[in-house]
């Protein structure tokens, strides 16, 4: 199938590498390159990398309601446009131009999860399930008709990068269902229930920042839900520290520490209080270290009776 196909971050970039050799890709929409460094170097986002390493021809506009730009990707004959996390809402008169209209691949279970970063979000909130949707577009975000859907479970240590792995593994396939449907003329779009709507927004740096005071649970789906990126942080001894990843602690240890304070464990265990009681840390990162684990933590920095995260 003729496909153009709007996409920006890591994701995007799977989806369409996975397309790739099953359809022809006649064009690839991507965010702006960002100016990064002192030296104010341009960065390709990650869409744009895997169009170019796949010969696949790039489009930058800096506004799709652009007449010309509209003009250039009607020039590429697509029967149908693919949609995942662009970034942008995507205007009428650009989503109505292919036959077989636009399509958008969401991480969620729509309606829930709406907008930016829905698999962080559904960790961050302890969900048990989410899944993958395939919808239309329409003009307001993320509420179009539906066209396939699949569930994906949620284990109590899933991680962000579990999850993308899991959806990216799904991508092509249901893509791939969603357009033969559209195709086909067989397709029944389900119209999504509003009153059912939930939605996520961006994950920021105080997003990010652990609470100490919050529950053990709160602070474990926080670290899964922001692994890989951008990872959940906190202080110690003055500096930023990452934690990458914990367990939820089953033994019971009696404690009255202070939330966020540093508690060892059988001399090889390092806890960390939470509001509730404990967290185990596995994996952890001090600033311009590397990535080491709880008991090297312990055995390299002498911690102290009074050592704590904050």
């Amino acid at each position: 199938m003729r496909i153009g196909f709007f996409g920006t971050p890591d994701l995007a970039a799977r989806v369409l590498a996975d397309l790739h050799g099953r359809h022809d890709i006649r064009f690839a929409v991507t965010g702006l390159d960002k100016q990064v460094g002192r030296r104010r170097g341009l960065q390709f986002c990650p869409a744009k990398n895997a169009a170019l390493r796949l010969g696949i021809p790039v489009l930058q506009p800096s506004t799709l309601k652009d007449a010309s730009f509209q003009d250039e990707i009607r020039k590429h004959d697509a029967e149908i446009f693919v949609v995942v996390a662009f970034g942008s809402l995507i205007p009428r008169q650009v989503f109505d131009l292919p036959p077989l209209k636009t399509i958008n691949l969401h991480p969620s279970l729509l309606p829930k999860y709406r907008g930016a970063a829905p698999i962080q979000w559904s960790l961050l909130n302890g969900e048990k399930v989410t899944g993958i949707t395939v919808q239309l577009i329409n003009e307001k975000l993320d509420a179009g008709d539906i066209i396939v859907q699949e569930t994906v479970p949620i284990g109590p240590d899933t991680t962000a990068a579990d999850l993308y792995s899991i959806v990216s593994s799904r991508d092509a396939e249901l893509l791939d269902r969603a357009m033969r449907l559209l195709a086909s003329g067989s397709a029944k779009p389900v119209r999504q229930d509003d009153s059912q709507a939930t939605y996520c927004g961006k994950i920021n740096r105080d997003t990010a920042r652990i609470d100490w005071t919050r529950s053990a649970a709160e602070i474990h789906n926080l670290v899964r839900g922001l692994n890989p990126k951008p990872g959940a942080f906190s202080a110690f001894r003055g500096e930023l520290i990452k934690i990458w990843k914990t367990v939820l602690m089953t033994e019971d240890v009696s404690t009255k520490a202070w939330p966020g304070s540093i508690v060892v464990y059988q001399k090889k265990r390092l806890l960390a209080a939470a509001g509730d009681g404990l967290v185990e840390i596995v994996s952890i990162q001090p600033a311009n270290k590397k990535i080491m684990g709880g008991q090297s933590f312990i055995n390299g920095y002498r911690l102290a009776p009074n050592d704590r995260f904050e």
